[in-house]
């Protein structure tokens, strides 16, 4: 491993407007260098270097980092060997190794993220060459255009067992650190058993907040029997309760709107960006967590509204996500996805079959979230409310409720959220409010 002083001697030295303009063309506009961002499509001078901090940031895309980074994204070079090319061109001599470094896990994560760079450039590479046809079959058959798989660099993973493991040994990155990468997975636990993780898939890679690429959603495009979707398993650099696939996408847009829309996968996450609603993100095969609203409100969101599919998952899945949602300060709408077939109520067929007004229009008769939960409640115990339900059935409603306004913080939302249920259900506030009470002791001594 590199040494971190080196890494920084490096830094400081090169010539960051030089290099990255070596790979586009740049114009002086104020203190920095702009030009189209050779990251996503579009061909807008989105993409600005800053000379004097030795970084760059495309505001279109989300793309951000310094020369390395910009070098390794590029070419799909490692990052290791990206610093030693560099410090070639600015004669600074760099070791071939390094033992027992105390700022080992720095250089390790280095290593891993340039692993996953070079992995999404070969799937790159896979899907626009003739073994990626399958890929590039299925991916129009749902609708995703040639622009959105530039723009998310999306990739093809042939069948075979070893064909990003060979090509990424060839590139200089180890089997061993490809394995701590998660891109290849061990027989039997054996790790000189080892295997390229996806094959035949369409591959999402997955970003942080800075653009780089952490791990790899891989969508089946078989029939065969397994899983529709595979995730990178969680290494160093990826933990899926904290990431969002399209955050660096998302992130201006959110910043401008203060709105996030949180829909279900990948495609649908895509297909969004792609109709225009470009503040959609999509939680990495999990349901909503902390961390990933922690993530929303660092880049400036508000509001968030819950697109998911209309079959009985999607529509189960606020409920899940709601015991989450309620503890934090952010508002929070449900939208109801129509259903176009017995299988096809996802925003991205509904996109595709019926267009981005349908899309428009279900977003805009999005509910608060407490109002959908006492809704839901109302209409799973007899469907009434109010003064026409049972003694029993009253019950059952505020039995299903308790837990959500338990998971509310104590003060105007919570007030709120009782006063909103005792006005449907048509009881006094003050018992209500006793019962919650009761019930947060109860739970507090057991």
């Amino acid at each position: 491993m590199i040494p971190n002083e080196v890494i920084e001697r490096v830094r400081r030295a090169a010539d960051a407007l030089a290099l990255i303009g070596e790979h586009i063309r740049l114009e002086q506009r104020g203190s920095g260098y702009v030009g189209a961002c050779p990251f996503h499509a579009g061909g807008e001078p989105s993409f600005t270097v800053y000379p004097a901090e030795r970084r760059y940031v495309c505001f279109g895309c989300g793309a951000r980092g310094d020369v390395f980074d910009f070098l390794c994204r590029a070419t799909g070079r490692p990052f290791g060997v990206v610093v030693r090319e560099v410090a070639a061109r600015v004669r600074i001599a760099v070791p071939r190794d390094r033992q027992g470094a105390a700022d080992g896990g720095r250089d390790e994560r280095a290593e891993l993220l340039g692993a996953c760079e070079a992995a999404t450039v070969h799937w790159q590479k896979r899907l626009r060459g003739p073994e990626g046809e399958p890929g590039r079959a299925y991916l129009a058959a749902r609708g995703i255009d040639a622009a959105a798989v530039v723009a998310f660099r999306l990739g093809y993973a042939p069948d075979g067992w070893h064909d990003l493991q060979s090509a990424l040994c060839r590139a200089g990155v180890s089997s061993e650190v490809q394995h701590a990468a998660g891109l290849l997975a061990a027989k039997d636990g054996a790790r000189r058993k080892l295997y390229d993780r996806f094959r035949g898939r369409v591959i999402f890679p997955v970003s942080d907040a800075r653009g780089r690429v952490i791990g790899f959603g891989g969508r089946a495009i078989a029939d065969e029997a397994g899983a529709k979707y595979l995730n990178t398993p969680e290494t160093l650099l990826y933990k899926k309760s904290r990431a969002l696939f399209g955050l660096n996408w998302a992130a201006q847009a959110i910043r401008k709107t203060g709105r996030a829309l949180l829909v279900e996968g990948y495609f649908d996450a895509v297909a969004m960006h792609q109709a225009g609603f470009e503040s959609t993100v999509a939680p990495c095969g999990t349901v909503v967590t902390l961390d990933q609203l922690a993530l929303l409100s660092s880049v400036g969101c508000r509001e968030v509204v819950l697109l998911f599919d209309g079959d009985e998952a999607g529509h189960e899945a606020p409920l899940r996500a709601a015991a989450v949602m309620l503890k934090v300060g952010l508002a929070v709408r449900v939208a109801r996805c129509p259903r176009v077939a017995e299988d096809d109520s996802d925003p991205a067929r509904i996109l595709k079959d019926r267009g981005r007004s349908e899309v428009r229009e279900t977003l805009e008769a999005a509910q608060p979230l407490t109002e959908f939960l006492i809704a839901e409640a109302i209409e799973r115990h007899g469907g009434e409310g109010g003064a026409r339900a049972s003694v029993e059935e009253t019950l059952q409603v505020v039995r299903e409720l308790m837990p959500h306004v338990l998971a509310t913080p104590e003060g105007l939302m919570r007030t709120k959220f009782e006063r909103a249920i005792a006005h449907r259900l048509d009881v006094h506030i003050g018992s209500l409010r006793a019962a919650v009470q009761r019930e947060a002791a109860n739970r507090s001594s057991g």
